[in-house]
């Protein structure tokens, strides 16, 4: 039985194209008329090109040769990202993908941090417990040289606009049909659900399922369930960014996040071009102003063109609502300081999927399980997001004291950071709300010890490790790292 006699896919851009070719490669929707309208003459926001590590099984599930696809998007590999004055203008730390060969020399580390936080020791960070770091810092492939026992993590930097094509092409070549026009008009049903789709060349199109991919105007879900989107712009102020792209190559393998005057600067290397861009509050900050201390940032003489663009921050209450889903920035959107976009959309994408394993049309039921899971990952990265500037010292202007403000976390995320910080088992605190976070152990590890977020006035007893298990730990790490990886300059 089929799932879906048709579906329409409004909007294409990274989210639309990845909706279109992942169900055109389930076998549930193999049978369902798929058809995805966009308009040439409407641009795709696109404001950040960086992934998770969840974009590597999304691509080898569709069949992608990696070094294939990676070349035909300019992509780069990531190991992680390196933080820098987020606390100063000398600090800095690795946020890295983490994989369960850094399990043991992991362990060390926590010690260390939990020992820190208690006012015992120095600042420590995971440079050297994490082989992901090494990566970083050597610009090294994460693509092992031997054969690696245990799932290999890291992520991508590309081009997401020839993404987006890579996954049109794949998903035209398996039957799903593409229109070139702009939807003018949405019809609805007495029950409220969509019935039908007017384009602006007076076609109509009818389908039992429509999913938005429209970006932030979010045209279908915003008809069909109205006022239903919660605004995260009182906790998280940066609502703008500003993006500028040069010639340099940088050979990194890592995403660098910059504290600014008003937010923070992104730099994302890809093969043909290194991306910049500054994510701000546009009540701190002009367009203007932004746009010049981004390029005096960079020391870049003469003109150049940047694009501004706008972002809408939270999320839609309901992402799958009657016969309409939201992916994408229609559905939600965090500002990009962790790459979590993609992930969201994927989640959204496969999750959907899951609902509809060995059935055919859900019932409200599970689509009520879908929006709550949806939406209790949101949250997480939200918090995650949150704590970074919840954490920071910085208090020099308006915007850094006010993005600091402890008042802004919610219940959860304020008992996160007090057990961090007033000495408490914080491993407990994580697994008692385990259910609800986004980011686990080394995530919340990585940037609390390397923000050094602590009251330096507690000493608490901790019991520590030696410094021959200290040095042991890393000796382990350098040693998996030099077994399985060859340190050279990036490369494909």
């Amino acid at each position: 039985m089929l799932a879906y006699r048709r579906i329409i896919i409004v909007g294409g851009g990274t989210s639309g194209w990845m909706t279109a070719a992942a169900l055109c490669n389930t076998p549930a929707f193999n049978q369902s008329k798929i058809t995805l309208i966009e308009s040439k003459q409407i641009g795709t926001i696109g404001v950040g090109e960086g992934s998770t590590p969840y974009l590597k099984r999304f691509m080898e599930q569709l069949g992608f040769d990696e070094i294939s696809w990676m070349r035909a998007c300019d992509a780069t590999y990531k190991t992680g990202i390196k933080f820098t004055h987020w606390n100063n203008d000398k600090s800095h730390y690795f946020h890295p993908f983490y994989t369960a060969i850094d399990v043991k020399a992991a362990e060390v580390f926590f010690n260390q941090a939990n020992a820190r936080r208690r006012g015992q020791g120095e600042q420590v960070n995971g440079d050297d417990y994490f082989v992901a770091s090494l990566l970083a810092r050597d610009n090294c492939l994460p693509v092992p040289v031997k054969t690696y026992p245990v799932t290999n993590e890291y992520g991508f930097h590309f081009n997401a606009s020839k993404l987006a094509k890579l996954l049109a092409d794949f998903s035209r070549s398996k039957g799903v049909d593409v229109i070139d026009a702009k939807v003018e008009k949405v019809n609805q049903l007495p029950s409220g659900d969509i019935d039908s789709l007017i384009l602006d060349d007076g076609a109509c199109h009818q389908a039992d399922l429509f999913i938005d991919c429209t970006g932030f105007k979010g045209l279908l879900i915003n008809q069909i369930s109205p006022n239903q989107f919660t605004s995260f712009k009182q906790d998280l102020l940066n609502d703008s960014a500003v993006t500028i792209s040069t010639q340099d190559i940088t050979q990194k393998v890592y995403t660098e996040s910059s504290a600014m005057e008003a937010g923070w600067r992104w730099q994302i290397p890809l093969t043909s071009r290194t991306g910049y861009g500054y994510v701000y509050s546009s009540e701190h900050k002009s367009p203007e102003q932004a746009e010049q201390e981004l390029v005096t940032s960079l020391n870049i003489q003469g003109g150049v063109q940047c694009r501004h663009l706008s972002m809408k921050v939270g999320q839609q209450n309901k992402a799958w609502v009657g016969n309409v889903l939201a992916v994408g920035l229609s559905q939600s959107f965090i500002e990009p300081l962790e790459a979590t976009a993609l992930m969201v959309t994927q989640f959204s994408i496969e999750s959907f999927i899951k609902a509809h394993v060995g059935q055919s049309i859900t019932n409200e039921q599970n689509r009520n399980q879908f929006n709550a899971e949806l939406s209790k990952l949101i949250y997480g990265v939200k918090d995650y997001i949150l704590a970074h500037y919840l954490t920071s010292k910085r208090r020099e202007n308006l915007y850094w004291q006010s993005v600091t403000d402890i008042d802004k976390a919610d219940t959860r995320l304020e008992a996160i950071l007090a057990a961090w910080s007033s000495g408490a088992d914080f491993d407990a605190c994580l697994n008692h709300y385990e259910n609800e976070l986004a980011y686990f152990r080394p995530s919340w590890y990585a940037l609390l010890a390397g923000m050094d977020y602590r009251n330096d006035q507690l000493v608490v007893p901790h019991q520590t490790v030696s410094a021959d298990i200290i040095e042991a730990a890393k000796k382990y790490t350098h040693d998996l790292y030099r077994h399985f990886y060859q340190v050279r300059q990036y490369s494909l």
